[in-house]
């Protein structure tokens, strides 16, 4: 089991195994927050916060939710609109401990332009 959580300790969020990577990716959001996203599902992540702790932004598309903590501003994980058990919950891996993310490969994803990883 592994855990992630915001600066505070308002939201925590377990998850099932170690990523064998992570994402950076590109696009206009995910650059500002300088996350780096580890891939999870409804199955193998559980968020653990009071409803009154997490605020959602949700844009474009509408396909996804991404929530940060409203005491310390972390942005936490994002959530794709499938609702189902196999939806994907992508947690921000830099909420783990750095000792638990250590020699996990970093990916870049260029959800900017091409949609493509950039270094494969």
């Amino acid at each position: 089991m592994l855990l992630a959580s915001c600066h505070c300790g308002a939201v925590q969020i377990e998850m099932a195994r170690k990523p064998s990577t992570v994402s950076d990716c590109t696009c206009s959001i995910c650059h500002r927050y300088g996350a780096r996203w580890a891939y999870y599902t409804r199955k193998t992540a559980n968020i653990f916060c009071s409803p009154e702790a997490i605020s959602a932004y949700v844009w474009g598309d509408e396909t996804l939710a991404f929530y940060h903590c409203k005491l310390c501003g972390c942005p936490t994980h994002y959530e794709s609109s499938d609702k189902s058990a196999t939806g994907r919950i992508a947690v921000n891996a830099r909420m783990m401990s750095p000792t638990d993310t250590q020699g996990i490969r970093v990916r870049t994803f260029d959800g900017a332009d091409t949609w493509k990883y950039l270094n494969e």
